[in-house]
């Protein structure tokens, strides 16, 4: 491992021991975004209702909210690496009880295989999160967290591509699944792995954390409301347009390839101008984005545009709030208590995101459901002034 300080350190080495992190994760978490689309598509596909479909492809998330609550006693117990590593067993297992459950139709497999991805996908998430920002404490903090971010960011690609291949046979995706795990495993050993502060390991700690640091997690939940919603509402909203579901689908892939490309350069302006004005910045880049969304859906190349900058906006977000709240919290409840506290609220708006969407676009004019969510960008803006923050 890099020898580095506080003050400036060794960037170079300091982006070359992340880099194996940062693909590490992004394979242990492919098998997660690859679930929560391939199961509900093989479910529809086996003739049960989109009820029954979108319920156990919520599984994947429901997993990481539920492993996010007790992984800062586990590591406590256990070890933090050791669980690291153990979460890449969880996933394996988990994949394979989602092969067997293709192979012999039964909805229990379907639903252990799917919330047992969510648990070790969290493991892996969280932990490598905690490695990776227990490394970035030189003067190039926002970089190196952004640079992480951007690398496991392709797994929201990654995943559902795998899926779309999948189609015809399901089981063959959840094995593609099952090598990008072992590999993700495989390229950390080796490593010398930091240790990462689990605090007392009691649930008050992650409650605790969110009182300390309202605002970064207001934020976290506000990014995760808005990925969701880019990756499910706005390709129905683009339906409900007139345009085609593959225009849909479309926006969706480059509002994700907007999150990998503004993480470095919102990483970069927290590192100049800290957390606090970033976050400012992101916010306000939501609100242009979603309040021109409604104009310029119906033109090809203005909407690509836009979708971009709203995407590189909501994957800045959950960065930011990382840096938020552990530079205000992690010394009072630990290190690991804020990240996982972080998964449990950006996953809950990531589920909530697309039923908003949804529910506004079944009761109101289309134009009212970005409206909704500039609203809530609006909210989180004034909060950003009123409440004390590093900048």
């Amino acid at each position: 491992m890099p020898q580095f300080h506080e003050s400036g350190g060794a960037p170079f080495a300091l982006y070359k021991t992340i880099f194996p992190l940062s693909v590490s994760a992004a394979l242990s978490e492919t098998p997660g975004w690859l679930a929560t689309a391939l199961v509900g598509l093989a479910l529809a596909g086996d003739g049960y209702s989109t009820a029954v479909a979108g319920t156990f492809a919520s599984g994947p998330a429901a997993g990481v909210i539920a492993m996010s609550i007790v992984l800062p006693g586990i590591a406590r117990r256990f070890g933090v690496v050791r669980v690291f590593y153990f979460a890449a067993l969880v996933l394996v297992a988990s994949l394979l009880c989602l092969v067997a459950a293709e192979r012999t139709g039964s909805l229990w497999l379907w639903g252990i295989g799917s919330f047992g991805v969510g648990l070790g996908a969290s493991m892996r998430w969280v932990l490598s999160d905690g490695f990776v920002n227990r490394l970035a404490i030189s003067a190039h903090r926002g970089r190196l967290l952004a640079f992480h971010e951007t690398i496991r960011s392709c797994a929201l690609g990654l995943g559902p591509l795998i899926a779309a291949y999948s189609t015809d046979d399901p089981a063959q995706g959840f094995m593609i699944g099952i090598a990008a795990a072992i590999i993700g495993a495989l390229i950390t050993i080796g490593i010398t792995l930091p240790q990462v502060t689990t605090g007392r390991a009691r649930l008050s700690d992650l409650t605790k954390g969110i009182r300390l640091a309202p605002f970064a997690f207001a934020v976290a939940f506000l990014g995760g409301i808005l990925e969701g919603v880019a990756a499910a509402a706005v390709p129905l909203y683009a339906v409900t347009l007139g345009l085609s579901a593959a225009a849909g689908a479309l926006l969706a892939a480059l509002s994700g390839f907007g999150n990998i490309l503004g993480q470095v350069p919102f990483g970069a302006y927290a590192d100049t101008s800290g957390a606090r004005p970033a976050i400012r910045g992101a916010l306000i880049l939501a609100i242009i984005a979603l309040a021109v969304l409604h104009p310029v859906m119906t033109s090809p190349f203005a909407s690509y545009a836009v979708i971009l900058g709203f995407g590189a906006a909501a994957g800045a977000l959950y960065t930011l709030s990382v840096m938020e709240a552990s530079n205000i919290a992690a010394a009072d409840v630990g290190l690991l208590p804020i990240l996982a506290a972080i998964a449990i609220v950006y996953t809950v708006g990531d589920l909530l995101g697309p039923i908003i969407g949804g529910i506004a676009l079944e009761l109101a004019p289309p134009a009212a459901m970005p409206a909704i969510f500039v609203a809530g960008c609006a909210l989180t803006l004034l909060f950003a002034r009123k409440s004390r923050g590093n900048g």
